[in-house]
Formats: structure tokens, sequence, C-alpha cells
């Protein structure tokens, strides 16, 4: 069907099976390292900052990895050097962001809730990244437009917690 991309991995299952995994690293990455580490690093910035970065280049990486497996770079991207460059650090940036807001609140708060949104993010992310030959790039799509509305969302989500957490439970 013109337009519907193919999974670079064979099939959606399978695409659909990875994506998970991952999903499941990523959202459960900061809660294993707080308990490896203990009391010893609390520094919930530090934490966002890495665990954004280390987020953003396995998401980026995905990317790029599936189009060079197969082949398939969107003409435009790759005609022009300093558009790739652009659109992949306007996504590093957007999934970093992505990954960051729940690692704070996760590492400032203890926020569980931001964690269960990073899940169902990266999810949906690496299905879409990990899908080639579409009608349109789906990093660059995702840098203008679903990356920032994710992270608002996940700030929403963020803020829902806190409040419960804090008003009607009386805790944080």
């Amino acid at each position: 069907m013109p337009g519907t991309p193919d999974p670079v991995l064979g099939s959606r299952l399978l695409t659909f099976g990875v994506a998970g995994v991952v999903g499941l690293a990523a959202a459960l990455a900061p809660v294993v390292l707080s308990r490896a580490l203990g009391d010893s690093t609390h520094r919930p910035e530090l934490v966002a900052v890495g665990g954004g970065l280390a987020y953003a280049l396995v998401c980026v990486g995905a990317w790029a990895g599936a189009r060079l497996a197969a082949d398939a770079f969107v003409s435009g991207m790759v005609a022009d050097p300093l558009t790739l460059v652009g659109w992949t650090l306007a996504g590093v940036l957007a999934l970093g962001a992505q990954a960051a807001v729940p690692y704070y609140c996760y590492a400032r708060w203890g926020l569980v809730v931001p964690l269960a949104a990073l899940f169902g993010a990266t999810v949906l992310v690496l299905v879409a990244f990990l899908g080639v030959r579409g009608e349109s790039d789906p990093l660059a799509l995702y840098a203008l437009f679903f990356g920032p509305a994710v992270a608002a969302g996940t700030c929403v989500l963020a803020l829902a917690e806190f409040g419960v957490r804090r008003y009607v439970l009386g805790g944080v």
C-alpha cells in the first residue's frame, strides 16, 4: 500500500516486540539505577540530562540504523548534509526532552506516571522509526510536532501525579 512504511525487522509483530522491550528498559532505567546507586548519587539534573541524551541516541540510532539497513533515507534528507544534521539534532533535542522530563520527575520526586508515559511514547516512536519507505520522514515529523506534544503531555501527567500525591494523599 502506498505510503505505508515497511517494518525493517521483517514483521509488525517483531517490531512491536522490540519496541516494547526497549520501552520497558527506558522506563525502568532510572528505577534500576537509583536502586543500584542507593542514596550516594542524588542529582536529578544529572539523571535527566544523561538519561535523556542516552535515550535520544538510542532512538535516533534506531531511526538511522533502519534507514541504513534498508537504504531508505528520504532523498531530501541526504541531498543536503546540513538538512540531515539539522533534523537529526532537532530529533535528539525532542527525544531527549521526552525522556528527561520523566527521569527528572522520578529522580526528584519519585513520580512514576511520567515513566509509564515514556514507555508508551517509546513504543510508538520506535514502531514509527523502524518502518521504512513511508511518504514522509518520521524523525522530522516527530521533532516538529509529536515530540513537543509528548513532552508537554508528560509534564501535565507529572503535575497531575504530583498534585494527587501532595494534596490528596498528603505526600511528596
